[in-house]
């Protein structure tokens, strides 16, 4: 017992090491990048601003493992960074400490001096707040995945107008591969999911008030999220914000991507189709009115936002 509590102490300092430093960091990074998005709203487009925003995202999500093992021990994550010059050995710095091996005994005790830990210091109650908040997080992205997939079990499959118009607006935007239309239950927008084999759902009750130009519409804005490969990148965020749920900057960070991506959607599609910038949007801006109820978050659907 008093091995598994050294364990857990020493790898909660390890912990907070790790997450106080990225906190900081993506505080600054996140703010600047949103300074950015900002500023160049109308001179660069939307897919631009949000390949941006994901790079920073991406890059505060791997660097506890750049901290961790350092690919270059010159770089000024590498423990060569924190090295005493006049001894050349590894200061004794939080960060450095993160890729030493693990001991049973705890670092807080000195040669003969101290007692072995009997309880959980704060650091290691942390860290499995951490651990619960993960397994919690992850659980819920889990069920609600599996509720769209049940979702979309029990929808119906497109009539043959509607399929044939889905053929249409995919040869229209370059898709090879293979995507399937069904009609969902009600009081839902339309969304697609699917990681491998891509569904686009549209709600029983939007379907009667929808013409057929505002159905390609929204085929055409679903389809472009298929081809842009949105679906994976969602799935990846989903992922990154179940690992760092405790982060509040990586939550509004994954909150601007999420409006860009659909603004790159929509940039796909004009540049695609043609269709004017004005016409198009107050299109789907009638499909929004029609279907008020915004569509859950899950791991493997996205909606017209």
């Amino acid at each position: 017992m008093e091995w598994m509590f050294g364990q857990l102490n020493t790898m909660g300092k390890a912990f907070v090491a790790l997450a106080l430093p990225l906190l900081i960091e993506s505080a600054l990074l996140i703010g600047l990048a949103l300074l950015v998005v900002f500023v160049l709203r109308r001179r660069v487009r939307a897919a631009l601003r949000c390949g941006w925003i994901a790079l920073v995202l991406a890059y505060l999500a791997l660097s506890p493992f750049l901290l961790v093992y350092p690919p270059l021990t010159f770089l000024p994550s590498g423990n060569a960074a924190f090295a005493d010059p006049t001894t050349h050995q590894a200061a004794d710095h939080p960060r450095a400490s993160l890729s030493r091996p693990f001991t049973g005994q705890s670092q807080t005790t000195t040669a003969g001096i101290g007692e072995p830990p009997h309880a959980i210091t704060w650091q290691g109650g942390l860290l499995l707040l951490w651990l619960g908040g993960v397994v919690g997080m992850a659980g819920v992205a889990l069920w609600r995945a599996r509720a769209a997939c049940r979702d979309v079990g029990r929808s119906e499959d497109a009539n043959f107008l509607m399929t044939d118009i889905l053929c249409y607006c995919r040869k229209r935007m370059g898709i090879k591969g293979k995507v399937r239309l069904r009609i969902s239950e009600e009081g839902t927008r339309p969304a697609v999911c699917g990681l491998w084999r891509p569904v686009i759902v549209v709600p029983r009750d939007l379907v009667p008030q929808l013409g057929s130009r505002h159905l390609r519409d929204v085929l055409f804005h679903e389809l472009a999220h298929v081809k842009r490969y949105d679906l994976w990148v969602n799935c990846i965020q989903n992922v990154v914000q179940v690992v760092y749920f405790y982060n509040p900057f990586l939550w509004i960070g994954g909150a601007v991507m999420r409006r860009l991506r659909d603004e790159a959607a929509d940039e796909t599609v004009r540049e695609t189709v043609g269709d004017a910038d004005r016409a198009y949007a107050r299109r789907l801006a009638d499909v929004r009115r029609l279907a008020p109820v915004p569509v859950a978050a899950n791991l493997d659907l996205i909606g017209i936002a």
